[in-house]
């Protein structure tokens, strides 16, 4: 279940970093100031979200042999947040490639 929680949490921040990139190349903006001038550069995005996802895994992997599941509770929050940061991020793309 870890494993799963783990590629499902890359595969959300790869997805946030494209679509992010591709809706400010169609005009968008970044709502997140401190961000902002992250995402300009998709390099740098990807960098700051690799290391964040570095982060979140050790934290969860630590907390798991502390406690068993707590892991998995971490990697489940942080997943679901990042859920509504893609559907959101995908609501705005649809809004400005069919409109």
């Amino acid at each position: 279940m870890i494993g799963a929680l783990f590629a499902l949490l890359g595969g959300l921040l790869v997805l946030n970093v494209l679509l992010t990139t591709i809706i400010l190349r169609l005009g968008g903006f970044e709502m997140n100031p401190v961000m902002a001038w992250i995402v300009q550069n998709p390099c740098l995005h990807l960098g700051v979200k690799c290391a964040f996802a570095g982060f979140i895994i050790y934290v969860a992997g630590r907390a798991e042999e502390l406690k068993e599941y707590s892991g998995a509770i971490i990697l489940m929050a942080v997943c679901a947040f990042f859920m509504v940061v893609f559907v959101h991020n995908l609501a705005i793309f649809m809004g400005i490639f069919f409109s």
